[in-house]
C-alpha cells in the first residue's frame, strides 16, 4: 500500500511537469485578444456580425468579464465585437479562436462568417442545446483571414441571473492543435486528481475495514469518493462516455447536494463533536432538492437555485472554523492542520466567486485548494493513526512489562518460598500425627515465625520484581549532595564520615538513593559484624563513593558474607541483596567488594555527581539546608 501511494505521487508529479513543459513549448503564434478594447451592445441585430458594420458608438468593455455587472436587469441576447490586425502569411497551420468559459449560448462570427455555435461547428448535424461553463475552440478557415483588419463578433444569449459573457481566459487566436492540447492537458490533470482522490478514499476504506472503531476513516472515504465523482462530472472527458451535457450537469448537482452532509458527518467524527439537532432532516431536504431537479429539468432554474442554496455553505464553513478554533486553543495538532487547510479553502472559494462574477481577473486557486484540503485531511488522519498505533504499542509494552513482572514474581517465589512452605508442611504433618516429641504451642510459634518471614519475603519479592522491569529511574532531581546525605543518614545507627566538597551536587532519583542507603544500613547479614563504618568521599573523576567497611574477628564469617554477596552461596537474604543491586543499576552506579586482611570486607558503591565546575556559588549556605522531601527515614525489613 505504501509503495502504491509513492508511485501515484510520482506519476502525478511527472505528469504535472510534462504538461507544463508542453504548454510552454506550444506557446507560438498566439494573438491575445483579452483586454478592455471590446465593444458591447445589449440589443440584437443580425447586421452586428458583418465586418462592415461600425460599432464606434458602442460602449467599451473588458473581456474576459461578467457582462451582467454592466446591466443587471438585462436578460437574453447581447453582442461584443473587436477588430484585430492579422497577416495570413504568418500562419502555416490551421488556426482557431480559443475562448474561455462562456455563459451561456454563443454564436461566433469571424469577418461575418459563422465559425461556431455553442461549442460546435455550424456544419455539425447535432448541435448543443446547452454548453455553458465550457471553453470554446472554433476553427478559423484560412481563406477568411484577411491581411490587415479582421472583425470578431460574438452573439451571447444568457438567461442566467448572475452571469453572462466570456468569464474566463483565454481569449486568443492560436494554432488549432495548441488549443485542443491545452484543454485536454488541463482536463487530464484534473482526471489524475480525480484518480488521486478516489485512491485516497479507497485507502481509508480498506483501513476502516481493518479498524472498525475508526469511523472517521469510513466517512472520509465516502466524502472523497463523492468529491472525486463531483470533479469527474465536471470534466470534459465525461463527454467521451456520453454526449449529454444536461445529464452530467444533473449528476454534478446530485453529488453536490450530498457533499455538505458527508463533510459535516466527517468533521463530527474526526473531532468527536456531538451531532447537531435535526441534521438528518438537513440531509433529506437536500435529497428532496435533487428530486426537484430531476422533475424540473431547466438548467436556468438549477443554476439560480444553486446560487442561493450555496450561501448556506458559509454556515458549514463557519461551524468548521469554530471547531478548529477550539481545538487550536486546546493545542490539538490535528485542529491546527485542519485549520490551515480550511483557511486556504475558504480563501480559494471567495477568490473563485469573485472571478466568476467578474470582480477580479486572476487564475483560479480552487483546484489547488481542493488538493491541499484533501491532502491535509489525509495527513491529519494518518497522524491520528500513527498516534493511535504508538498508544497501542505503549499499551502492549505495558502489558509485556506486567507479564515480565508476573514471571519474575513467580520465579522468585519459587526460589525463596519453597523451603519455608515445605517446613510448614512438615510441622502440620507432625500436628496431624500428634507427635509428642514437640510442644504444640512451640510448633504454632514456629509456624507463625515462618509466616511472618514469608510476608517480609513476599514484600521483597514484589519490590525486586518491580525494580527489575524498570528501564531507568524516574523523577530525577538535582540537590546539594552533602545536605541530602546528612538528611538521609540516621543518627546513631552507623558510624560515618563525609569527605566531599560542599559544592558537589547530585542529579538522580532521591527516593532510590534513600532506599539503597537504608537497605544497606539495615541489611540483616551486616548485623553479625562488630564494626560497620561508612566513609563517603569523592575521586578525581567526580565520582561519589559510599565505602562500607565491615569487621568481624572471625574471618570465616567475613568470607561467608563475601561469597553470599558474590552469589556463590545461596542464602535467605539473596532477595534483599538483589534489590540493592537493582536499585544501584537504576541509579547508574557500580559497586566493588574486596576482603582486606581476611577479617575486613570493603564494599564500595559509586555514583555519578554533577561536576564541581558547573556550580557557580560554592559557599555553604547554612540557612538553606536541605530538607528531605517526601520519603521518611524508616527501617526496611
Amino acid at each position: 500500500m505504501k509503495i502504491f501511494t509513492n508511485i501515484l505521487f510520482l506519476i502525478l508529479l511527472i505528469f504535472q511537469i510534462h504538461c507544463s513543459s508542453e504548454r510552454n513549448e506550444k506557446g507560438t503564434h498566439i494573438v491575445d485578444l483579452s483586454g478592455d478594447d471590446w465593444s458591447i451592445d445589449f440589443r440584437d441585430n443580425p447586421n452586428y456580425a458583418s465586418p462592415e458594420y461600425s460599432s464606434q458608438n458602442w460602449e467599451n468593455t473588458k473581456v474576459p468579464g461578467n457582462f451582467r455587472l454592466l446591466n443587471k436587469s438585462q436578460r437574453g441576447i447581447l453582442w461584443i465585437r473587436k477588430g484585430v490586425d492579422l497577416n495570413p502569411e504568418m500562419y502555416n497551420q490551421p488556426m482557431a479562436l480559443y475562448l474561455g468559459r462562456v455563459y451561456d449560448k454563443d454564436e461566433v462570427f469571424f469577418n461575418g462568417v459563422l465559425i461556431g455555435i455553442n461549442g460546435k461547428k455550424p456544419t455539425d448535424s447535432i448541435q448543443n442545446n446547452y454548453a455553458y461553463g465550457r471553453k470554446r475552440v472554433y476553427y478559423i478557415p484560412q481563406e477568411i483571414i484577411r491581411k490587415g483588419q479582421n472583425t470578431i463578433a460574438v452573439k451571447i444569449d444568457s438567461e442566467f441571473r448572475n452571469i453572462a459573457g466570456i468569464t474566463s481566459a483565454p481569449v486568443q487566436i492560436v494554432p488549432f492543435s495548441n488549443a485542443l492540447d491545452d484543454i485536454y492537458n488541463a482536463e487530464t490533470d484534473d482526471i489524475i486528481y480525480v484518480a488521486f482522490y478516489f485512491f485516497i478514499g479507497l485507502f481509508f476504506l480498506i483501513n476502516f475495514w481493518k479498524m472498525k472503531e475508526m469511523k472517521e476513516y469510513l466517512f472520509f472515504s465516502i466524502f472523497t469518493f463523492c468529491f472525486s465523482l463531483y470533479l469527474l462530472f465536471k470534466n470534459e472527458y465525461r463527454f467521451e462516455i456520453i454526449d449529454s451535457f444536461l445529464l452530467f450537469k444533473y449528476l454534478e448537482y446530485l453529488v453536490l447536494f450530498h457533499l455538505p452532509y458527508l463533510y459535516l458527518i466527517f468533521i463530527q467524527e474526526f473531532f468527536s463533536v456531538p451531532k447537531i439537532k435535526y441534521q438528518n432532516i438537513y440531509y433529506f431536504v437536500n435529497l428532496g432538492f435533487a428530486v426537484i431537479f430531476a422533475i424540473f429539468r431547466n438548467p436556468y432554474f438549477w443554476d439560480n437555485f444553486i446560487s442561493i442554496w450555496s450561501l448556506h455553505i458559509v454556515l458549514l464553513l463557519g461551524y468548521t472554523v469554530l471547531i478548529c478554533q477550539r481545538k487550536i486553543i486546546e493545542k490539538n495538532r490535528e485542529g491546527i492542520i485542519f485549520g490551515v487547510a480550511i483557511s486556504y479553502f475558504i480563501y480559494a472559494i471567495i477568490k473563485q466567486i469573485l472571478i466568476e462574477r467578474g470582480f477580479i481577473d486572476s487564475d483560479s486557486s480552487l483546484d489547488k485548494a481542493y488538493f491541499i484540503f484533501i491532502l491535509f485531511l489525509t495527513l491529519s488522519l494518518r497522524l491520528r493513526f500513527i498516534m493511535f498505533k504508538l498508544k497501542i504499542q505503549k499499551r502492549f509494552e505495558q502489558l509485556k512489562e506486567v507479564d515480565s513482572l508476573r514471571e519474575r514474581i513467580f520465579k522468585h517465589m519459587d526460589k525463596m518460598m519453597t523451603t519455608p512452605l515445605l517446613h510448614i508442611r512438615q510441622i502440620i504433618a507432625k500436628l496431624k500425627a500428634k507427635d509428642e516429641t514437640s510442644s504444640i504451642p512451640e510448633m504454632f510459634r514456629e509456624m507463625k515465625s515462618i509466616h511472618d518471614n514469608l510476608n517480609y519475603t513476599m514484600d521483597d519479592i514484589l519490590e525486586l520484581s518491580r525494580l527489575e522491569v524498570m528501564a531507568k529511574a524516574q523523577y530525577k532531581e538535582t540537590v546539594n549532595f552533602v545536605d541530602f546525605i546528612r538528611a538521609v543518614l540516621p543518627e546513631g545507627k552507623i558510624t560515618y564520615s563525609i569527605k566531599v566538597d560542599y559544592a558537589y551536587e547530585i542529579h538522580n532519583s532521591l527516593d532510590l538513593i534513600n532506599s539503597i542507603i537504608m537497605r544497606l544500613i539495615d541489611f540483616p547479614s551486616f548485623k553479625e559484624f562488630q564494626n560497620i563504618d561508612l566513609i563517603i568521599t569523592s575521586d578525581l573523576k567526580g565520582q561519589l563513593h559510599f565505602r562500607f567497611m565491615l569487621y568481624h574477628k572471625n574471618h570465616k564469617v567475613t568470607q561467608r558474607l563475601y561469597e553470599e554477596l558474590a552469589g556463590r552461596k545461596s542464602n535467605e537474604n539473596a532477595v534483599k541483596w538483589a534489590i540493592i543491586k537493582e536499585t544501584l543499576r537504576l541509579l547508574e552506579g557500580h559497586f566493588e567488594m574486596k576482603i582486606l586482611h581476611k577479617k575486613y570486607l570493603r564494599i564500595d558503591f559509586e555514583l555519578q555527581a554533577v561536576p564541581i565546575t558547573a556550580n557557580i556559588d560554592i559557599t555553604p549556605k547554612k540557612e538553606k539546608r536541605f530538607k528531605l522531601p517526601t520519603f521518611g527515614k524508616k527501617k526496611v525489613a
